[in-house]
This record gives C-alpha cells, structure tokens and sequence, in this order.
C-alpha cells in the first residue's frame, strides 16, 4: 500500500498492526526488507508487544529479542513505548510522521489481558471464552479502573 500510494502521487499514510506473534515468520520479516529497500516512510508498523500466544510465552516458543535491533538492522527507525499510555501511542505516532527518511516501527510493549487480574499475561485467555461469571467479573475489575 505504501508503495502504491507513492507511484499513484497520493498523500496517505499506511498503518500496519502487527503482534509478536506475527513476527515469528520469515513472511514478515520478508515485507519489513521490502518496505525499507524501497524507503518506505509513508508506513508505519505498530507492533503489539506482549510476550503471550496461545501456546505460552513467546519467549520460550519462538523469541524475538533482541528486536530494537532486529528491526534496525532491517532498515526501520524504532521507537520503543508503553502500549498502554494513549497520550505516548499518540506521540509515537506524530515522531514517526515526522521520519521521511525510512519506515517506523512502533514497539508497544503490553501486557495480554491487561486490568483484568486473572487474565493478565496467561495464555489461556489468549484465544479463551470466559464464563458469565468470569466476564462478570472481568468487568467489575475494568469498571474499578475507570
């Protein structure tokens, strides 16, 4: 999309959400090559850094680290943050609209099933249904922080 904007003459900016878990395949990587061989600073990845997949923890079933550098050594400026503070989301967001050199990645760094304590960084609720009474309770706990 990034390089079709630029051969159309268009002013869009392309946004890509990617998790951890997407970072684990050779594909991904293959379009982060592609996006800064051909200088692609109309995109920006946003990647969702949790450390928690179905099976576990990414660390232990594919890591990634270390991925500041990993993503550097692709060509990418980075800019590492909390993912749960909109205020510096949105921040990021304005640096990397001001990089027209190469193609930003966001690092958000979250934590899986945040706010709700028996959901927070467990696998299980990575693809999990709760119960009524989970759900009722996991509302409860959200309702607090509010």
């Amino acid at each position: 999309l990034a390089l079709a904007r630029r051969l159309s003459g268009q002013t869009y900016h392309t946004y890509v959400l990617v998790g951890d878990g997407d970072m684990q395949s050779g594909v991904a990587w293959e379009g982060a090559m592609t996006a800064a061989k051909y200088c692609t600073s109309e995109m920006t990845v946003i990647m969702d850094f949790n450390d928690v997949q179905l099976d576990g923890a990414g660390h232990d079933i594919m890591p990634l680290e270390p991925l500041k550098e990993k993503w550097s050594s692709f060509g990418f400026s980075v800019v590492e943050i909390h993912g749960h503070n909109v205020a510096r989301i949105l921040e990021a967001l304005d640096e990397a609209l001001d990089i027209h050199s190469r193609p930003t990645v966001i690092i958000a760094h979250t934590t899986k099933g945040k706010g709700v304590s028996f959901m927070e960084n467990t696998a299980k609720w990575h693809g999990g249904v709760p119960s009524d009474e989970q759900y009722q309770a996991a509302r409860a706990e959200l309702q607090e922080v509010l």
